[in-house]
């Protein structure tokens, strides 16, 4: 199978940016074929073969923005009668944020001189304004049948297209000829040199270096020379990694352009220049003028320069590499291979890299963690999904830099480092502005830290929390720059999309407490620099693998426990948030889990009240949620409050339904929850117990009254019978919605009519109605001697004769607003007051 030469005879249309004559020859860096701006669909292409072929292969390589929803392929020996085979169905791309272009690959086995492509409509996003759609490039493979007498050169595109009759799918069937149509992704594993595809996902220059490797590897195969085969494998793997990540910045840079912002264009092709050199192999200079022999007494191999982007001169553009082509391999001494493949390669086990190479190395680290899929730590992919090399390789060996066992001196005191292997080199840009942690951990362990192999990254972190745990840093460096610099390894540790190495770097962040500790650091400037570690640890909170959630919950508790951080820093962290979007479910059921914890471990302190918490509850409707996991955190909490001050947190409890109230009333006389003396935090004074009647809060208004006011979800912690009253307990089998609403409005004894705004209430809470929901409430008062609502007008007289009855305690009773006198305590006191001994005050009892 080999790759068959085509050319475009028609076309429904085409965009002057992308002509279908551009498919003609391969460009995959390139824009490719585009339909006219705003065209109706579909869209047609006739491809015609530079002979009778067998055809066995189709690819298309769709761009990544203008995407066809689908295309329909077809088959036609005299481009009259075209057999359909099938179609192809394209991703919208949506996940890569339009940067990732998709390869479709469709086997057959049929004989055709002629490829018709129909282009459907289109994916609509915000990058593909005119509705077009893009194919970069597109791959025909198979085997010539009978050779044309000429291929026309120039075809004059644009033109009608002839009526093409299509039998329905009358090529896609069983037989020895043809098999079924398969569209696939090309995923499985990455492209060889040998593949086709690779020819797709690379420029020329890259192909044709790919496959001067894969040669070079066949050849030491049929040597049996398998040491440089295997160097040559990994060599040729991190070749076509490199690639890919070249188009990608292609890509890239060409969008810069276009949308004229030249600032992000400059940084790509910086990017794109440091790629190309990163390679860090012999420049031409090396290699004898005469006979292309190099220093090492083999043939050198051949440079190749990227058209589209000069590289600085030291360079030339080349992909230099340490390997010699097929022929110059049997003329290698064993030896002196052995000495040219132990050099470590540049951008081993290459990644896919951000955009933006000017980005500060925490942004930077922060775009390789956001950007990556979240994938097991050992399945680090390329951008074709496929997976990388080992990050581990035997590392190399030399007098200055290795002690006598061949372990990595960098790793010390880390056995299963010893074998790692060195990180890719930095551009000069990103050491620079990582100076200050270069000054303190070494450029080595920088390098690694930035990696874009994970296996570096949690090595380096391992090696600095050793490092901190050995007191490595006391005598050379300030304190307060290892922490500054140990905070950012930790923000960037933390959010890594690897588990392990957020593991690694919860683990650092506990060993930076006791160095702050142990250097008795100022706890101001200590709560500054972990603000930005801090956010990152209560974002994983949210992290669906219960170890990460676990381990950040136990830190984030021994810093509550610090006497340099203490309670209150992490439960302001607790409760801010980003944006006014709710909280999703797991996030917010780890964030109650920490509150839950603080409240057993610490009590209430300052900034962690009894208002702040359960403002936070009611923010995240904690309460009514719909997760029962959440409803009964939100109890646990209360209860846990409940201990600390007692009856003043029924005020923040009006909001709940009748039967949950009576179920946490119910919690609250528990044994265990009985007020006890809780630890305070050792810096800061005890918060003063709100008086939940002077507290600045609006209070919540009651209950709706409406006709399901006393019906919640099957999985509710409190529900009401059908056709039951949720106040009185009346039970009426012609309570429908209008009888409910009636009963409410005239009959039910709980209820009441406010004087002042019609408004109908429970009688319990007529007192805070008028001082605070009322819209009249500017004509009342709260007594300060018995709390209930007073006439304004008769204010002055009622406080001055001062004999009214002091408020009942919560806990001991309750005053009945309508006669005045003292009932029991709780619902139960209320019911037996206005339904068993009937208020005598209460008009609803007439």
């Amino acid at each position: 199978m080999r790759k068959l030469r085509f050319q475009v005879i028609a076309c429904t249309g085409e965009d002057a940016a992308g002509p279908a004559s551009l498919l003609n020859e391969h460009d995959s860096t390139g824009t490719g074929y585009l339909t006219p701006k705003n065209c109706e669909y579909p869209q047609e292409l006739v491809m015609q073969l530079e002979g009778t072929c067998r055809l066995t292969q189709i690819q298309v390589l769709s761009h990544q923005s203008y995407i066809a929803t689908k295309i329909e392929l077809y088959l036609s020996m005299d481009n009259i009668t075209y057999t359909r085979l099938g179609f192809l169905s394209l991703k919208s791309n949506k996940e890569s944020q339009y940067t990732a272009r998709e390869l479709k690959t469709v086997h057959i086995d049929s004989t055709t001189r002629f490829v018709k492509f129909k282009l459907h409509q289109c994916y609509i996003n915000e990058k593909n304004l005119y509705s077009q759609v893009g194919i970069v490039a597109i791959n025909l493979n198979g085997e010539i049948v009978d050779e044309p007498s000429f291929l026309p050169d120039e075809i004059e595109l644009g033109g009608a297209l002839p009526s093409t009759p299509v039998k329905p799918m009358q090529a896609v069937r069983t037989s020895a000829s043809m098999t079924p149509t398969k569209a696939t992704m090309s995923s499985a594993k990455p492209p060889s040199a040998e593949d086709p595809a690779a020819d797709l996902r690379f420029d020329a220059k890259t192909a044709t270096k790919i496959k001067e490797i894969h040669a070079a590897k066949e050849k030491a195969v049929a040597m049996e020379d398998y040491d440089q085969a295997k160097r040559l494998k990994i060599l040729e793997q991190q070749l076509m990694n490199i690639g890919l990540q070249l188009a990608r910045l292609e890509t890239a840079k060409r969008d810069a352009v276009a949308n004229e912002d030249y600032d992000a264009a400059k940084r790509i092709k910086d990017e794109i220049l440091e790629l190309e050199a990163s390679i860090g192999l012999p420049t031409p200079s090396s290699t004898s003028p005469a006979t292309g022999r190099s220093s090492h007494g083999y043939d050198a191999p051949l440079a190749t320069t990227r058209q589209n982007n000069p590289t600085p001169p030291q360079s030339s553009g080349s992909y230099n590499t340490t390997s010699p082509p097929p022929a110059a391999i049997p003329s290698v001494p064993k030896q002196r291979m052995q000495q040219q493949y132990d050099q470590p390669t540049s951008y081993e086990d290459a990644m896919e890299r951000p955009l933006a190479a000017a980005a500060k190395p925490t942004q930077l680290k922060q775009q390789q963690s956001s950007a990556s899929f979240s994938t097991p730590p050992d399945d680090d992919l390329n951008d074709d999904g496929s997976v990388a090399p080992a990050p581990v390789r035997k590392q190399k060996v030399t007098a200055q830099n290795a002690p006598a066992g061949g372990a990595n001196p960098h790793f010390e005191g880390l056995p299963d480092c010893a074998e790692m292997a060195d990180p890719e080199a930095l551009p000069d840009s990103l050491l620079k502005e990582s100076a200050e942690m270069v000054s303190v951990i070494g450029e080595y362990l920088t390098t690694c830290f930035y990696s874009n192999v994970w296996n570096h990254r949690d090595a380096a972190m391992r090696k600095v929390t050793l490092d901190l745990s050995n007191s490595d840093f006391t005598d050379s460096h300030d304190p307060h720059v290892v922490l500054s610099v140990v905070s950012t390894m930790v923000q960037s540790g933390v959010s890594d999309r690897i588990a392990q190495v957020s593991l690694t770097a919860v683990t650092m962040c506990d060993a930076m407490l006791r160095f702050a500790e142990g250097h008795a650091l100022d706890p101001n400037a200590v709560v500054r620099v972990l603000n930005n570690p801090l956010v990152q640890l209560v974002n994983k909170l949210g992290e669906s693998q219960a170890k990460i959630r676990d381990e950040v919950t136990a830190s984030l508790l021994q810093l509550a426990g610090s006497d340099l951080v203490g309670p209150s820093v992490v439960a302001t962290h607790l409760f801010r948030r980003a944006s006014k979007k709710a909280l999703p479910l797991k996030a917010l059921q780890g964030r109650l889990g920490v509150v839950k914890a603080l409240l057993t471990q610490f009590g209430l302190v300052p900034d962690f009240t009894l208002e702040t918490v359960m403002g936070f509850l009611e923010e995240n409707a904690a309460f009514a949620h719909q997760s029962k996991e959440i409803r009964d955190l939100a109890k646990a909490i209360s209860v846990a409050i409940y201990q600390i001050v007692g009856p003043e947190i029924d005020p923040f409890l009006k909001t709940l339904r009748p039967k949950q109230m009576e179920e946490y009333q119910a919690a609250f006389e528990t044994p265990e929850a009985k007020p006890l003396s809780v630890k305070k935090d050792k810096k800061a004074a005890a918060a003063p117990l709100p008086n939940a009647r002077h507290r600045g809060a609006q209070h919540t208004a009651p209950p709706q009254l409406n006709a399901d006011g006393g019906h919640e979800s099957d999985d509710s912690n409190a529900s009401v019978a059908e056709f039951t009253c949720p106040f009185c307990d009346r039970h009426d089998d012609a309570f429908d919605t209008d009888r409910l609403d009636q009963h409410f409005w005239a009959e039910c004894p709980m209820l009441t009519q406010c004087k002042m705004c019609s408004q109908v209430i429970e009688i319990s809470t007529l007192n805070e109605h008028l001082l605070v929901e009322c819209e009249q409430k500017h004509n009342h008062k709260e007594c300060p001697r018995c709390g209930e609502a007073i006439t304004a007008r008769f204010y002055e007289k009622h406080t001055s004769m001062n004999d009214c009855d002091p408020m009942p305690a919560p806990a001991q009773g309750n005053r009945c607003p309508l006669c005045h006198d003292d009932i029991g305590p709780r619902k139960r006191g209320w019911k037996a007051h206005l339904l068993s001994n009937k208020c005598p005050s209460n008009p609803r009892n007439s």
